[in-house]
């Protein structure tokens, strides 16, 4: 039996819960619970317009990756698909910013961990917790496919709960109406104006930090070649993943805006914590900053495995260093974990040096890592769909929503929140450094890749 053939066949244990948890696990995170908190003083009520506009996103990548996994249910996921659209060229470096994207995502959610745990902690170093909980995620990704499975519904399941649990709290509140930000609403009413507080460029400001909060959810591209029966599951995990996911945003954002009015977010917490401190919940809203642990180490734990996974693929096709295409027994590829890992210590460091800089940072850069995939997504699905057809001609085991209007929409709208990205002063950074890694990525690709694959040729 093959290296390769052992990983496949080990990895076959991912049905539809999992696979609807894994995603749910890997989107609802600090970028929900943290960084939203950015996006609602910038855009004010109009970031649930922001919200919608990224769900309709969320809808095209997710419908257009069932559609391409379902038929191909490769361990490459997005790097595969865009390399047969594409090239080469472009599936080498989609697969090496998934990755990068992937590791900032680790980094910003290891932040937002060892901050809100610092909060029970305080003598404790945040590089020690940061440590801490790298590893313990580290150990759990080591366990196998089924048993990491396990792990991540649980923590996903508590995310779930939490959001829930905040919609009704909130519900009950505003029913009462009392001690809500609907007392504002009733003095000052509603108009243009007042659902637009900072104008058209606190909307397009705003959308960077909206889109993180959706862009961990393609880590389940990854896992299309771990489920049983792709072909059939795969697309059923989609359905019920964008579903739940739109229910549980569109919810919990239109309670947060009736709750807690906008300006007076305090960008340094999370804003779900602060409404119920405005509702005079202090019990609940320590819960609620467990829940946020939580959700940053599921987060962090889903990041992982999408990552190794990748680095494993690229490592495969002589894209990465060949020691990371090397499996445990078990079938983990354990050295593409091990690598992944180890560069989570330069997170460590920077929580260590930078803690409250760090973050706006770390996501901006992840965020707008994350847009340029979104968008060679849903251009590559616009190219798939023949290739596929000319597969098969008679027809596709699925078939994604909308198509090509829907791919083109996704297209214009992660292409947008890529140019609206300096329109926030603290997220140029991050865009100069999604810039340099693309730039620097490509010229690996030129001076290495390239060149290795035209001599073999000859």
């Amino acid at each position: 039996m093959t290296q390769q053939h052992r990983a496949g066949s080990s990895r076959q244990g991912l049905g539809v819960v999992d696979g609807v948890l894994l995603g749910l696990g890997s989107v609802i995170g600090a970028g929900l619970f943290v960084a939203s908190g950015v996006a609602v003083r910038q855009a004010g009520p109009a970031v649930l317009i922001a919200y919608v506009i990224g769900g309709v996103a969320l809808v095209g990548v997710l419908s257009g990756l069932a559609e391409m996994a379902a038929a191909n249910p490769a361990p490459g996921g997005l790097r595969t698909y865009a390399r047969e659209a594409f090239g080469p060229w472009l599936g080498f470096t989609v697969g090496w910013m998934y990755w990068t994207s992937g590791v900032l995502t680790m980094s910003s959610e290891v932040t937002a961990a060892a901050l809100m745990a610092h909060t029970w902690f305080p003598h404790s170093p945040l590089w020690v917790l940061s440590l801490v909980f790298s590893a313990g995620v580290g150990g759990i990704n080591s366990l196998g496919v089924r048993r990491f499975g396990k792990v991540e519904d649980a923590l996903a399941v508590v995310k779930v709960l939490a959001l829930v649990a905040f919609v009704a709290i909130g519900g009950y509140f505003l029913l009462r109406g009392v001690g809500t930000g609907l007392d504002t609403i009733r003095s000052e009413g509603v108009g243009l104006g007042r659902l637009f507080p900072t104008g058209w460029r606190g909307l397009g400001a705003s959308m960077l930090m909206v889109m993180f909060s959706y862009a961990g959810v393609q880590v389940v591209a990854m896992a299309a070649s771990d489920t049983r029966d792709p072909a059939r599951t795969f697309p059923r995990i989609i359905k019920a993943l964008t579903l739940s996911v739109l229910v549980l945003y569109l919810s919990a954002f239109v309670v947060l805006l009736l709750v807690m009015p906008w300006n007076q977010v305090n960008t340094g917490s999370s804003p779900f914590v602060q409404a119920l401190q405005r509702l005079g919940l202090r019990r609940v809203d320590q819960i609620f900053t467990f829940v946020i642990l939580t959700a940053a180490l599921s987060s962090l734990n889903s990041a992982l495995y999408g990552v190794s996974r990748m680095l494993y693929g690229l490592a495969r096709d002589g894209e990465a260093p060949g020691v990371f295409v090397r499996l445990t027994r078990s079938g983990i590829p354990g050295w593409a974990l091990a690598g992944s890992s180890l560069v989570l210590v330069a997170a460590i460091l920077v929580a260590y040096w930078l803690p409250r800089q760090a973050y706006l940072l770390i996501t901006s850069a992840s965020g707008f890592v994350s847009m340029f995939n979104w968008l060679v997504v849903a251009l590559g699905h616009l190219r798939y769909r023949q290739i596929l057809l000319r597969r098969n001609p008679g027809g596709l085991v699925y078939r994604a929503w909308g198509y090509p209007y829907l791919s083109l929409v996704t297209a214009g709208i992660t292409a947008g929140v890529l140019l609206t990205t300096p329109l926030a002063p603290g997220q140029v950074v991050g865009l100069g450094v999604g810039v340099v890694m693309f730039c620097l990525v490509s010229l690996a690709y030129l001076l290495v890749i390239r060149p290795r694959r035209l001599a073999r040729k000859k």
